[in-house]
């Protein structure tokens, strides 16, 4: 091919990628992720994100991707603020606008970055509000074991108190995923990271009855509804809600994350190392574990005070 023929090409590439609009490369993006085997709720994620961005774009005459510049992203993100978006939120605004326009310069659409510049706002330090020992005892009291779908949800709950999965993890083991001999189940977390952890003798009886009590089915899902079909995130998630109120539990939100923390906690005080417990609730980087020992200091000291081997000696 001639000099002038190879240039005349990647011109007309280069201006056909500058006619690129939101809509198209969304669409590009999304499946971009699609391909990496992100999880449904990652996806979501992105899409909700980029959806509000575009629409706030549209408002203002904004089209093309070429045309999006930094105070673009800057008087969005002041939209998000005067709606009433906390930090958090925004802040997986911000994640997922850089992740698209990464995607867009790694793949040559752009060639400047719009989002380079801006920063993630300072967050309040979370307080991770656990269930004491009194208030589990009365939650899991709540569940009517004598049925079927009370008794999945009492397993349900023993499961998340004794491993610490997220709610989305819990759902989505499969019969074939619980290693019964090396008490470990294999579980796929946040973007699909594989990782093994491990539960209790106890918990293990409670899962084999379960596995009785719910029979053989087409799918290999652990927990089933009452049709025989997967588990529903808001299904468990309001009934154990609805449990809370029933054990009179006041003070805390009663909820899947809320027994993660509370399975956390316990880990901690039961002497158990961070380290482990970052890769058991599958934890990438060192923040969420200093944060669990910052919310729990004061538990720690009180555990060091009551077995010091040299409190002991002087008392």
């Amino acid at each position: 091919m001639e000099y002038k023929e190879k240039r005349k090409l990647i011109l007309a590439a280069r201006e056909e990628k500058e006619k690129l609009e939101m809509y198209s490369a969304i669409n590009m993006f999304i499946t971009s992720r699609k391909i990496k085997n992100l999880t449904e709720n990652t996806t979501a994620s992105y899409n909700q994100a980029l959806t509000k961005f575009s629409d706030f774009l549209e408002g203002n005459g904004i089209e093309k991707i070429k045309d999006i510049i930094v105070e673009d992203i800057q008087e969005f993100i002041q939209t998000r603020m005067d709606e009433g978006n906390s930090a958090p939120t925004i802040n997986k605004y911000i994640r997922s606008l850089r992740a698209f326009f990464n995607f867009l310069c790694s793949t040559g659409y752009l060639t400047e970055n719009p989002i380079e510049s801006v920063e993630k706002l300072s967050e309040e330090k979370r307080v991770l509000r656990t269930l004491s020992r009194d208030q589990v005892m009365a939650l899991l009291d709540v569940p009517t074991r004598s049925t079927p779908v009370g008794y999945r949800n009492y397993v349900f709950l023993l499961l998340i108190l004794d491993t610490g999965l997220r709610l989305e993890e819990a759902i989505s083991i499969g019969t074939e995923d619980v290693y019964w001999q090396e008490r470990v189940i294999k579980v796929f977390g946040k973007g699909r990271k594989e990782r093994f952890v491990p539960f209790s003798d106890l918990l293990a009886v409670h899962m084999r009855e379960y596995l009785e009590l719910r029979g053989e089915s087409d799918t290999s899902i652990f927990f089933l509804n009452i049709d025989g079909q997967p588990l529903r995130r808001r299904t468990i998630q309001e009934d154990i809600s609805d449990y809370g109120k029933i054990a009179g539990i006041k003070g805390v939100r009663v909820s899947c994350h809320t027994m993660r923390y509370t399975f956390a906690r316990n880990y901690v005080l039961n002497g158990g190392d961070v380290v482990s417990l970052m890769r058991i609730m599958g934890h990438k980087s060192l923040h969420m574990a200093q944060l669990y020992t910052e919310m729990f200091q004061a538990d720690i000291s009180k555990q060091h005070d009551k077995f010091s081997p040299v409190s002991s000696i002087f008392n």
